[in-house]
């Protein structure tokens, strides 16, 4: 990529420009050697705005600095410059059309970052085509975990699931304040069961079932005492959330990469019924869950196919085997109906 420097460029900018709109490359700019920011053409730009905007993330970084700036446009040769608010930001153009832009370096790590996450879930017909033949070929993970849908919308076992990419299980349960002695006695769930059958405790309402399948750390709880944080710091690269409150026929579905909550909206057109949540119950079989800009849009295509390729016909347990499809996730069937599973009782407070 060339390079200007500040005042170069600012007095002869036409030759910077110039050289933009030949090659369709990128020139960076520098101020005393040091990365000021980068000249983009307007069709790259173009694209970065149009994927970074898909992301919910957070706000566009501010000027550090506020630069001085001209009365108004200034041309040099074909080329008009338009400087914005801070000074930093400039538009370029030529014949009434934009042929490039001056972004500072924060701002093009924020449009990059965005539109690289924006990105995961635009597929062009060919790539779509193909994604499809990989999902028809793709085993199922495990026991998948369709299978505990149907128990857990009656709040069996759990009311909670969370799946979290990183930490080991372990170090998860101590961090949401399972008692460190149950984690290091190696408790399991039957041993719970059994004691609270022969002495008419509560404490199996009241334990962190966890481990590890497929990559992910699981981990099955209720949630009506607060007995658990449900915070990581750092927080995990990726955190999948399913909670079933029968009684208000709530069931949620969220999703986290590294802290950021990836919200479902826009679903419809209309400002006033975008939402900020996803509740299961809205998914109907055969129509698509998520808007194609929708943070979650990525999961659609694994959403459709389960509803092509598995013998579920009700709406969560197809969700569910969508989740399997797109994450691997899995629980594990045998062991959870037998209590072969570790847990931890709360910590004592």
């Amino acid at each position: 990529m060339d390079s200007v420097e500040l005042c170069e460029f600012v007095a002869a900018f036409e030759h910077s420009i110039g050289r933009v709109e030949e090659t369709g490359e990128r020139v960076s700019v520098t101020d005393g050697g040091e990365p000021l920011g980068a000249l983009l053409p307007a069709a790259e730009l173009a694209e970065l705005e149009h994927f970074a905007q898909r992301v919910h993330g957070g706000p566009r970084p501010r000027p550090r600095m506020v630069r001085e700036r001209p009365v108004g446009p200034e041309q040099r040769g074909p080329y008009i410059r338009y400087v914005h608010a801070g000074g930093v930001r400039m538009t370029f153009a030529r014949d009434r059309a934009v042929v490039a832009e001056l972004r500072s370096v924060d701002e093009l790590d924020w449009l990059e970052d965005n539109a690289r996450t924006g990105r995961q879930g635009h597929m062009d017909p060919k790539q779509a085509a193909a994604f499809e033949e990989f999902l028809a070929r793709r085993p199922p993970v495990g026991d998948g975990i369709a299978w505990i849908a149907d128990s857990w919308r009656e709040q069996e076992p759990f009311t909670v699931l969370e799946f979290i990419k990183g930490p080991s299980p372990e170090e998860v349960a101590l961090a949401y304040g399972a008692d460190a002695q149950d984690i290091s006695d190696g408790l399991l769930l039957h041993q719970v069961r059994e004691r609270d059958a022969r002495e008419g405790g509560d404490d199996l309402l009241r334990v962190l079932v966890f481990g590890e399948a497929a990559g992910w750390t699981w981990l099955g709880y209720h949630d009506f005492d607060d007995d658990f944080s449900r915070f990581l710091v750092p927080p995990p690269p990726e955190q999948i959330t399913l909670t079933a409150t029968m009684a208000k026929a709530i069931y949620d579905f969220s999703y986290s990469k590294d802290g950021v909550y990836q919200n479902p909206f826009p679903i419809e057109d209309s400002a006033e019924t975008q939402r900020d949540m996803y509740e299961l119950i809205w998914y109907t079989p055969g129509e698509t869950p998520f808007a194609p800009n929708a943070p979650l849009a990525f999961l659609n295509p694994h959403i459709r196919r389960a509803e092509e390729k598995t013998d579920w016909a009700d709406g969560i347990p197809l969700f569910f085997a969508g989740l399997e499809q797109a994450f691997g996730l899995s629980l594990p069937r045998d062991a959870l109906a037998s209590g072969q599973v570790r847990c931890a009782r709360p910590a004592r407070r």
